[in-house]
């Protein structure tokens, strides 16, 4: 069933440019970066059990180091790419270290500090970011090969393809530290860090890198969001951003590989569903957030592993 599925969201994905429009790729291409965002939320949050609303800021962070780094350096995508993910991922580091003293809702709103100082320096700051103006981004453009142009990013196809790679190399990596030695560690520190720390695993190394693996998957979202809207403001990496991929990780179930895919797939095209309830969007996500948390705790796709348990 699984393997069925998978072929067809995949064969969805893969005939999606052939057969909508680009309003409908646009919204595609959304999802496919939420789910970036909230697989990455999911690793230090779901498996780690320390709680986040700083996504949107390490969003912005990745978005606006490439955009300087193009306006100042003049260095293009694939250069920028990877500095967008060393610089979020030392921002994930100084934001753990709270972490290792603080737990729970003081956690929480540490991070919601966070998210707040990050954008308003991005407004205040206006000499190095551009201010509520923001910074232009050129498109990705050609990529060569020995001075041999093998293909060209700027269309909003090329883009669409770009960003779904994006999403499943995303997801593979987010599998492959789910299922290593420091994904176990991250979820023996979430059942119980006093035993965790007593049968010799470094609770200190497993939250860091938790939040350090979270920054570095929302810094490269950041970084393709930049070049593919062709510029970054302030405002789009408030803390609505933060809540928005909470909401989606939360409806599909933290703690679950799926259930943040799910979550973030359902939220993006749904209210575009909703017709001119759309712009209700936040009101509806509130409404779905409280009848999930009251209904279903443990989201969609755990309530779905539970009952599938208690039939077997």
């Amino acid at each position: 069933m699984k393997a069925g599925l998978s072929l067809l969201v995949a064969a969805v994905l893969v005939a999606a440019p052939f057969l909508t429009g680009g309003y409908e790729l646009q919204v595609l291409m959304v999802a496919l970066l939420y789910v970036t965002l909230t697989t990455g939320l999911n690793l230090v949050s779901g498996y780690a059990g320390q709680f986040s609303f700083a996504q949107g800021a390490f969003y912005g962070i990745g978005g606006y180091t490439t955009a300087i780094m193009g306006r100042d350096l003049g260095t293009g995508f694939w250069i920028n790419l990877p500095a967008g993910i060393v610089v979020t991922g030392l921002f994930g580091l100084l934001l753990g270290i709270p972490a290792l003293r603080l737990k729970g809702h003081f956690l929480a709103i540490v991070t919601i500090a966070f998210q707040t100082i990050v954008y308003l320096g991005l407004i205040q700051w206006s000499g190095f970011t551009g201010g509520q103006n923001g910074i232009l981004v050129p498109p990705i453009g050609a990529v060569s090969l020995f001075g041999a142009t093998l293909f060209d990013i700027t269309g909003l196809t090329a883009h669409y393809w770009l960003t779904l790679v994006f999403a499943v190399v995303a997801v593979w990596v987010a599998w492959r530290l789910v299922h290593s030695r420091l994904g176990r560690e991250w979820v023996a520190v979430k059942d119980d860090e006093t035993l965790a720390g007593a049968i010799g695993l470094d609770t200190t190394r497993a939250k860091l890198t938790a939040f350090v693996a979270s920054a570095a998957f929302a810094g490269a979202a950041g970084v393709l969001n930049a070049h593919v809207m062709r510029g970054v403001t302030p405002d789009d990496f408030t803390i609505w951003i933060s809540c928005t991929v909470v909401a989606m990780m939360v409806v599909g179930g933290r703690g679950t590989f799926l259930g943040p895919i799910i979550g973030a797939v359902l939220l993006t095209i749904l209210p575009e569903l909703t017709g001119s309830f759309a712009q209700y969007k936040l009101f509806l996500f509130g409404v779905l957030l409280v009848v999930i948390i009251i209904a279903l705790p443990e989201g969609l796709v755990g309530r779905w592993r539970k009952s599938r348990e208690a039939r077997a």
